[in-house]
């Protein structure tokens, strides 16, 4: 990727973070690790969710301006540019994280049918 995010570096670094807070937790009745990475997952989500709408509520202030507006034509097409990466990267992560979920959870499933 050309901004230099290393999807599954960015997949631990949430977990890793994830399960810091449930150790913070813990204390009080905190919830299990599993639960608290798959939060930690959907946190990063939504970050990246909100940045998209951010930039669609930019796409369409712009398109409103005059379309003999060369400024506002090139702005259009840059933002629309970050949109689309953007989006591509928020696939990513989404499939990244569901897949990373679901393999703990079958391997989980495993471990217990081992015991």
């Amino acid at each position: 990727m050309s901004n230099g995010i290393n999807v599954s570096v960015y997949v631990g670094d949430v977990a890793s973070s994830g399960l810091q807070r449930d150790k913070e937790a813990s204390a009080t009745g905190g919830k299990s690790w599993l639960v608290a990475i798959a939060q930690a997952m959907g946190n990063a989500l939504g970050t990246k969710a909100a940045k998209l709408v951010e930039l669609s509520n930019k796409l369409d202030s712009l398109a409103g301006k005059s379309s003999d507006d060369q400024k506002a034509a090139k702005d259009f097409q840059k933002t629309m540019a970050q949109f689309q990466a953007e989006s591509q990267l928020f696939s990513m992560l989404s499939n990244a994280f569901s897949t990373a979920i679901k393999s703990i959870g079958e391997g989980m499933t495993s471990l217990a049918r081992k015991q």
